[in-house]
C-alpha cells in the first residue's frame, strides 16, 4: 500500500484530502505544519510527500528543503493557494525532489489524480522527469538549486 504525507494547517482540508487518499487505498500521515512533516519522513519515509505552502512553526519551503536533503529520493508536491510566478519558483527552487506545485482550491479527484500520477512516474520515470514536465507547464525554465 504506498504512503503518503499529507501536510496541512487547514484541519477541515487536511481531514478532507486525507480521507479520499484512504478511500483510494493510500495509508496517510497527517501533519499540521511543516517541523510535523519532517519529522515524519525521518520517522516514516513515506512514498510521497504533499504539502501546504504556508504552514506554521515551519513552511512547506522550509520543510521541502529539510526533506530534499535527508530524502531526495521521495518526490514532494507543492499545494497551495498562492500561485504567483515567483511563489511556484520558490517551491521549485527547494530541491529536486519538487516534482510539481498545484494551485488551490483543488477537487479532491484532481488531487488524486495527480498523486496517483506521480507515484506511477516516479517509479517508471524518475523524480527528474517530472520534475521537468512540471517546470515546463508553469513555464519556469532552469531554476537554481
Amino acid at each position: 500500500m504506498p504512503t503518503v504525507l499529507y501536510a496541512e494547517d487547514d484541519r477541515d482540508c487536511r481531514e478532507l484530502f486525507a480521507f479520499v487518499l484512504r478511500l483510494e487505498n493510500y495509508y496517510v500521515y497527517e501533519a499540521m505544519n511543516g517541523a510535523q512533516a519532517v519529522q515524519i519522513v525521518r520517522d516514516e519515509r513515506p512514498d510521497l510527500v504533499v504539502l501546504d505552502a504556508r504552514m506554521p512553526m515551519m513552511s512547506g519551503y522550509d520543510a521541502a528543503q529539510i526533506i530534499g536533503r535527508e530524502a531526495p529520493h521521495i518526490p514532494i508536491l507543492f499545494l497551495s493557494s498562492r500561485g504567483l510566478h515567483h511563489e511556484v519558483q520558490k517551491a521549485f527552487e527547494c530541491g529536486p525532489n519538487v516534482v510539481d506545485y498545484l494551485l488551490k482550491p483543488v477537487t479532491p479527484s484532481e488531487l488524486m489524480q495527480r498523486v496517483r500520477q506521480v507515484l506511477q512516474d516516479a517509479r517508471t520515470q524518475g523524480l527528474e522527469a517530472i520534475r521537468h514536465e512540471s517546470l515546463a507547464r508553469e513555464g519556469i525554465g532552469y531554476v537554481q538549486l
